[in-house]
């Protein structure tokens, strides 16, 4: 995670942006250059990849392309770009209307095909690259009895692009145990340092009992404010297994 003015940014999505950017730059000051009436290597040409490239990073940004949780598929995806590159058009057409320093000549919708290509080639390569883990999620249990022993068992059989890789599991005092040894973490951190450490970027709560007192809200929510997701075990195998868990449902 990447802090920018306190919040807390996916180091994934942010590299994935500025690298986007420098591509919509490119697509943007190449058609410039090519069929723009402006002098080749002037100020302009570089305004306008700029501006080009800002627009449509924060079109893509508004549809939820650069969310912290880069885990849909790639079908939708893929979706939200035309979307995005067309809010970009109508924005980029209107800045060309009152700043006429902006000048993609006579091939703006070329610019905008390219640049909407190399983004969804970009995507396609992120999705369906086999040899970098850049998808894999790092977690920790909060718990370590049978709730925790299936959320293992889970990420077992998980394969595709939603993968994720339990680093371990925090045992609560007065609970079975009745995971792997191995993947029983050491206490005496407190749950932020643990994860910062082990470089998990969530926590799933799979405690089955949370009435004896043990339960460390106050650890679980500075996680919350130090940019590491908190999710409820009902809410993860609904979300990675499409299943209403109504045994690990809490009373409120």
């Amino acid at each position: 995670m990447i802090r920018i003015f306190n919040h807390y940014v996916s180091r994934t999505g942010f590299i994935l942006l500025l690298f986007e950017m420098l591509i919509l730059h490119a697509a943007a000051s190449a058609t410039a250059l090519l069929w723009s009436s402006a002098p080749r290597g002037s100020a302009d040409t570089y305004l306008t990849g700029t501006l080009f490239a800002l627009v449509n990073v924060f079109a893509m940004s508004a549809l939820g392309l650069y969310q912290q949780q880069l885990r849909e598929d790639l079908r939708g995806a893929l979706a939200r770009v035309p979307p995005a590159f067309l809010v970009g058009f109508v924005l980029v057409s209107a800045l060309m209307e009152v700043m006429p320093a902006i000048d993609l000549g006579r091939a703006t919708s070329l610019a905008f095909l390219f640049g909407g290509a190399c983004v969804m080639m970009t995507r396609v390569l992120l999705f369906t690259s086999a040899q970098s883990d850049i998808l894999v999620e790092r977690l920790i249990l909060i718990g370590a009895g049978a709730l925790a022993r299936e959320c293992l068992e889970l990420a077992a059989t998980r394969d595709g692009p939603r993968r994720f890789e339990v680093v371990g599991c925090v045992p609560m005092p007065d609970e079975e145990r009745c995971v792997p040894v191995a993947k029983v973490l050491k206490p005496g951190e407190s749950l932020l340092t643990l994860a910062r450490r082990h470089g998990a970027n969530e926590l799933v709560i799979s405690v089955s009992d949370r009435r004896n007192g043990a339960y460390p809200v106050r650890e679980l929510l500075d996680c919350a404010l130090g940019g590491v997701r908190v999710t409820d075990a009902a809410a993860f195998f609904e979300r990675e297994a499409s299943q209403i868990r109504v045994d690990s449902l809490q009373p409120s």
